[in-house]
């Protein structure tokens, strides 16, 4: 009996390495297929710095007071450095969200939009710099319907739900003021003229794609020569809780990395990182990767 037992052990034993070595080479040979890969986040946002620009109208631009400029010091027997900054700025400055308390009374102030709707929230970009270019006056511009359906026939539908972000080509002219904003007056005001979407458009995103946000590379969602009669698109994404994304960043490299993995599509995902203030808009910190 005790023979019996001893065998039966013995098998037991057997089958059991057996096991595990088989499952320590089924491991290894397949790690690659499970091996975690960190993705690249793509910043779309511009340093906050004296060369940001500001929209007319900002009480203040931006102002860094130095209020311990940095030095070395020994305390105690610990040696350590420290510096203490302040730093005042407009809310609709560099790269910034306006919040839909913007143009509409009823609105989300910027604290108060959902984080479901900024953190990690699929996106799409609609790459339209070669038709701005090709017009004698590239700064009037507006992105139109038929422009959102070339790029769904091309990449498939705009995720409902999604933030969009416009690629005008625009940044190309960043932080140079003049051209990026308009034409400066004898009067020394500046006429507002640089790309935007049209009041078509933004309709069509709302009513066919329910957009939980869009993004642009110029100074606003809205055309510039429209600002002063009719900012329709900021009073459209407004009234229904649409926030906006205006100084966008980086779109270039972005698209850039987006067509470097075209054969397994990049799934865009953004999060969208506002300063968390009761305010109608101010600076943010955007975010861009592929998922899966």
């Amino acid at each position: 009996m005790a023979l019996l037992t001893k065998i039966r052990v013995n098998s037991q034993n057997a089958f059991l390495v057996k096991f595990l070595f088989l499952l320590q080479v089924l491991l290894s040979s397949s790690s690659s297929a499970f091996r975690y890969e960190k993705p690249e986040y793509i910043d779309l946002s511009y340093v906050i710095d004296d060369s940001n620009i500001f929209f007319p109208g900002q009480r203040y631009e931006y102002d860094l007071m130095k209020d311990v400029k940095g030095f070395d010091r020994t305390d105690a027997g610990a040696s350590f450095w420290y510096a203490s900054y302040s730093f005042c700025m407009g809310e609709h400055g560099g790269t910034h969200v306006d919040a839909p308390f913007h143009f509409n009374k009823l609105g989300w102030k910027l604290s108060e939009i959902p984080l479901e709707r900024m953190a990690d929230v699929p996106a799409a970009v609609i790459d339209v710099e070669r038709y701005v270019f090709a017009l004698s006056h590239p700064d009037e511009f507006a992105l139109e319907v038929r422009h959102i359906m070339e790029h769904e026939a091309i990449n498939g539908p705009i995720p409902r739900g999604a933030v969009i972000l416009v690629r005008t080509g625009w940044s190309r002219f960043w932080p140079d003021k003049e051209k990026y904003m308009g034409t400066r007056l004898e009067n020394g005001n500046m006429t507002l003229n640089f790309p935007g979407l049209s009041g078509d458009a933004a309709k069509w995103l709302l009513s066919e794609r329910n957009i939980v946000g869009v993004g642009i590379d110029t100074a606003s969602i809205d055309v510039g020569n429209y600002q002063g009669n009719n900012p329709i698109c900021h009073r459209l994404f407004g009234s229904n809780q649409v926030y906006m994304i205006e100084n966008v960043a980086n779109i270039d490299y972005l698209v850039k990395k987006m067509n470097a993995v075209s054969h397994r599509r990049c799934n865009l995902h953004l999060f969208v990182l506002p300063i968390k203030s009761n305010g109608t808009g101010g600076v943010s910190r955007i975010l861009a990767y592929c998922k899966g």
